[in-house]
């Protein structure tokens, strides 16, 4: 048997479940302002998709989405606010159920097959596409089984202390910001309990639409009336990052149209730039090519994935053979605005601050 927890979303009182398709369609409509889009993302007819959302239109009393001239289908204030709901909770508590199912399965898994189950390593990494290609080479390990759970950097590094069965990905800045970092960084940094295995360089900047090229030059560009922004949340280490840049340049936040406004990936802040619902977001470069975004550089960054040095040498081995392998590389050398020259080598976090 292998359990499933999941987060449900119903009526209270009748109890009535809210159409999964429902929150699914709505999440496509925001990116592409297209039904004909979400109906086919979601799998039902372009009837169907309306039947659903009219159905739902009824029940909340008001529109969750509805058409314009010109733009296609739009959400209302309603249905943002059902679709930044979900995003919100899935970041915060679905990955928590994810790994309170998998630990229980394991344990079930354990308590019942006479056959000695594998390891457990479980991965708090900071989001980012290269490691999202490494965690698809894990799952074809056979030394270990690796659970990968999304964490900002700060506190993947803090899981890191918490046993000697996990490994930590973060992110760090080169060059000056490193140093200024340093505070929120130096008390989880130990080369003395933990190998730093750097997995790529990649490129962090500014995103926005084509036609605001003119206008978008640097972050100081950000306090323009006529700009709206898209920010990380809080606890992410990209949102620390560009909380530091705006600390150079003598910016206040208060200043930002759209400050407050946050998502939880790098990928969601392109959507909601490339879907009108922003302005400018800070990310990967990556992300703004995946979307077609136009990107101005800010700064290089290191990811890194931190190990104790009292994990099993089978395991530790199997790690870096895996960070080093060509197949990584050559899928990571495919992704905008990332640098594979130093993948697979042990680095000292003094290096890192260090670094010019």
């Amino acid at each position: 048997m292998n359990l499933e927890l999941k987060i449900q979303w119903q009526s209270k009182g009748s109890e009535e479940e809210i159409d999964p398709r429902l929150l699914h369609m709505l999440n496509e409509i925001a990116m592409s302002e297209s039904l004909k889009i979400a109906a086919d993302e979601v799998g039902v007819s372009y009837r169907t998709a309306w039947q659903i959302i009219e159905y739902w239109n009824e029940q909340f009393g008001q529109p969750l989405c509805e058409k314009k001239r010109g733009k296609g289908t739009v959400l209302t204030a309603l249905g943002e606010k059902l679709v930044s709901a979900k995003q919100q909770i899935d970041t915060e508590f679905a990955n928590k159920l994810h790994a309170a199912a998998y630990d229980l399965n394991y344990d079930i898994k354990r308590l019942t097959d006479k056959k000695v189950a594998q390891p457990r390593i479980v991965v708090y990494t900071s989001h980012d596409l290269a490691i999202n290609l490494f965690a698809e080479l894990c799952g074809e390990s056979s030394v270990a089984e690796f659970e990968f759970i999304s964490r900002g950097s700060i506190d993947a590094l803090k899981q890191l202390h918490a046993t000697d069965n996990r490994i930590a990905g973060f992110h760090f800045p080169a060059g000056d910001l490193a140093k200024e970092l340093l505070a929120d960084y130096s008390s989880l940094f130990d080369d003395n309990k933990f190998d730093y295995i750097h997995l790529a360089k990649r490129q962090q900047g500014l995103m926005f639409r084509s036609s605001l090229k003119s206008h978008i030059k640097g972050v100081n560009d950000l306090t323009r009336r006529s700009v709206s922004f898209i920010n990380r949340q809080k606890g992410s280490g990209t949102r620390l990052v560009f909380d530091r840049l705006l600390q150079r340049e003598g910016i206040k936040s208060k200043d930002i149209q759209g400050y407050k406004n946050e998502e939880f990936t790098h990928t969601a802040v392109a959507a909601m730039v490339s879907s009108n619902h922003a302005d400018v977001g800070f990310g990967l470069r990556a992300a703004a090519s995946e979307f077609k975004l136009a990107f101005t550089p800010i700064l290089e960054e290191h990811y890194l994935l931190a190990m104790s040095k009292r994990l099993p040498k089978s395991i530790a081995h199997e790690i870096r053979n895996l960070i080093k392998s060509p197949k990584l590389k050559t899928k990571i050398n495919k992704l905008t605005g990332y640098d594979t020259s130093m993948t697979g080598k042990l680095v000292h976090t003094d290096k890192l601050i260090s670094e010019k």
